[in-house]
């Protein structure tokens, strides 16, 4: 009797192993499929120009910040600008001409703050969103550094924040 016991325990040991393993592993498939399921191509990504931008010059000498918002591209506009002229935070101003869904003829930023003292300003010309909308194209930026020689650079990009 006790060779029976051991041998039907032997058997309901090797039983619950080889069940377990299996239930493992299919967790592990399960885990694997819910994982990649949740892939990159189920997430949206940025759909227009609406977000915070950033601008530093190759000098390092002028940064400047806007936010786009609005709800439609009849209705997009340049806000929350702001210009940082060799580490020194300034107010400023902001003119745009002929903004669309996904390009911008001319955006204008200058400061207007008594700390700047001289008017410092940057001007972005013919702007151009990337396809995910990452990044703006921007054919030529001219800025005023130091007062009052202007620089003219081409093919940059203004980044999100």
């Amino acid at each position: 009797m006790l060779v029976f016991l051991k041998c039907y325990h032997l058997l309901i040991t090797k039983v619950k192993v080889k069940t377990m393993k299996r239930i493992s592993v299919l967790l592990f498939i399960a885990t694997y499929f819910f994982a990649t399921s949740c892939g990159k191509e189920d997430e949206v990504g940025f759909t227009s120009l609406i977000g915070s931008w950033t601008y530093t010059t190759p000098d390092e000498k002028i940064t400047v910040s806007f936010d786009i918002v609005g709800g439609d591209s009849e209705l997009l506009k340049v806000t929350n600008q702001l210009i940082v002229v060799e580490g020194k935070e300034g107010r400023a101003e902001v003119q745009t001409e002929g903004i669309t869904e996904s390009n911008i003829g001319r955006i204008r930023i200058n400061a207007n703050d008594a700390e700047l003292v001289k008017p410092y300003d940057i001007i972005f010309s013919n702007v151009s969103a990337s396809d995910d909308f990452t990044v703006m194209n921007v054919e030529e930026v001219t800025y005023i550094f130091p007062w009052p020689q202007s620089n003219v650079l081409n093919n940059v990009q203004i980044k999100r924040k």
